[in-house]
C-alpha cells in the first residue's frame, strides 16, 4: 500500500481559491522575478521568524552557499557540519571550495551532538552549520558558547525547521545568517523553488 505522505495536490485543493488568486495576481502583472511580491513576503518572513532583514533566493541550497561567501568562504577552509543531513548542505559548502567536516548526530534527537563540535575545530575552521530537522532545533545555546569561544560565526541551515523554536526563539535567528528553503517539500513549500537568507546584521545588507 502506497501511503501518500507528501500529497501536494491535496493540499493545493485545500488552499486553491488563496492560491490561483494569488498566481493570477502575478500572471496578470507580469512580474514574475523579484519586484513587489518578493519584497511582500521578505517582509513578512522577517517579522515571522522576528529578524530585522530578509532576502529571497533561488534554492536553500544557494542560500546557503551566498551566506558563506558572504563572510568570505574560499577555497581550503573547513566547514563544521552534521553528518546527518540533506546533500544540499553539503553541495552549498563544496560550491565555495571549502572542506565539509562532520559531527555526529545525537542518538536521541538525530541532530547535530555539540558536544563533538570543539574537538573538530581547527586553525582552518571558517564557520559552524547546524542543521535543524523534523520540527526540532539543534540546542543553540550550548552550540554558541562554543562558537563564541573559539570566534566561528554560525549559519543555520533552517531549511526544514520553519517556525521551530528553541527558548522561545525561532530557527535561523540565533546564527549570524540562517538559511531557508521553499522546495515544494518542504514545511513552508512553493511551486517551483526558492530560499531565503535571515539576519539581524545590517552590514550584509549593503546595496540591497
Amino acid at each position: 500500500m502506497l501511503v501518500p505522505f507528501g500529497n501536494l495536490a491535496r493540499e493545493y485543493q485545500e488552499l486553491k481559491l488563496e492560491i490561483d488568486t494569488a498566481i493570477n495576481s502575478v500572471l496578470t502583472n507580469g512580474w514574475f522575478i523579484l519586484g513587489k511580491k518578493l519584497e511582500e513576503f521578505e517582509s513578512a518572513f522577517a517579522q515571522y521568524c522576528g529578524v530585522k532583514y530578509c532576502v529571497g533566493v533561488a534554492s536553500g541550497t544557494e542560500a546557503i552557499f551566498l551566506a558563506l561567501k558572504a563572510i568570505g568562504v574560499g577555497d581550503g577552509d573547513e566547514i563544521i557540519t552534521v553528518a546527518h543531513t540533506a546533500v544540499p548542505t553539503v553541495s552549498a559548502i563544496s560550491m565555495t571550495g571549502a572542506i565539509p567536516i562532520f559531527v555526529d548526530i545525537h542518538p536521541d534527537t538525530m541532530l547535530m551532538d555539540v558536544t563533538q563540535v570543539a574537538a573538530k575545530i581547527t586553525q582552518k575552521t571558517k564557520v559552524i552549520i547546524p542543521v535543524h530537522l523534523y520540527g526540532q532545533m539543534v540546542p543553540m545555546k550550548p552550540l554558541l558558547a562554543v562558537a563564541e569561544k573559539y570566534h566561528i560565526p554560525v549559519i543555520e541551515d533552517a531549511a526544514q525547521a520553519h517556525g521551530s523554536e528553541y527558548l522561545g526563539q525561532k530557527s535561523g535567528t540565533y546564527g549570524l545568517l540562517g538559511c531557508f528553503s521553499f522546495y515544494p517539500s518542504k514545511n513552508l513549500g512553493g511551486y517551483g523553488d526558492g530560499g531565503a537568507v535571515v539576519t539581524n546584521n545590517p552590514s550584509f545588507m549593503t546595496g540591497y
